[in-house]
């Protein structure tokens, strides 16, 4: 589950465990990105972000941090974070868990159709994006997909399956947060209480941050 986590919040943590729960998973690594290829704006420096992700895991063993993505040189794609997983962790299954809103520029990634050799694709619902939007964007990749009978998939002869979770719909985003953040406005509920405390012990997001640019 990749991602900048600028900063990590519950719907973060609501989407680990439950595809944790769901797919029977032994293992949900977060990899955040050192400098993803698509982000204009200023990030929060990565060890800081690091941290927020580490205090949220806390001591879950289902859940890790990986620094894969920081121990190369920028850009990062994800292309290159699943062949360098492949590299270290086989034999494993993987699956790359996105978001919908991702999941619909998915042909503008970076060899995107090689993913599909690394990864199972678990696609979680967005506010806005509906089943049928769904199934435009899988018809729209290289096939042909058959859609599943018995749930939410679509599967492809070569064994390539891709999940839709419609009903994890993650309601709040980075950016929400931070926005609220930044106008001094509280985030309880959605933030874990050790990410929130994180934040204000070392002021990110502050009103008075001149660093800070909101999108």
């Amino acid at each position: 589950m990749g991602g900048t986590f600028d900063p990590v919040h519950e719907g973060h943590l609501a989407v680990a465990r439950t595809v944790l729960a769901r797919f029977n998973l032994d293992l949900l690594l977060f990899v955040p990105a050192l400098a993803p290829p698509h982000k204009a704006r200023c990030l929060t420096p990565f060890s800081q972000r690091l941290a927020m992700l580490e205090a949220a895991v806390g001591d879950d063993p289902r859940l890790s941090v990986s620094l894969l993505e920081a121990e190369r040189s920028a850009p990062s794609y994800t292309v290159d974070t699943l062949r360098e997983l492949h590299r270290r962790l086989d034999p494993r299954q993987f699956y790359l868990i996105i978001g919908a809103d991702m999941f619909a520029e998915i042909r503008l990634w970076y060899h995107y159709s090689e993913l599909f050799k690394l990864a199972h694709l678990i696609v979680v619902a967005r506010p806005g994006f509906s089943l049928a939007d769904m199934a435009d964007r899988v018809a729209a990749l290289p096939g042909p997909f058959h859609l599943d009978p018995a749930g939410q998939a679509w599967l492809r002869d070569d064994g390539f399956r891709i999940s839709y979770l419609p009903d994890v719909a993650i309601q709040v985003s980075s950016s929400q947060v931070r926005a609220l953040l930044a106008q001094g406005k509280p985030a309880a509920g959605l933030l874990p209480p050790p990410v929130q405390e994180y934040i204000r012990r070392h002021g990110l997001y502050a009103p008075t941050d001149p660093g800070l640019h909101i999108q």
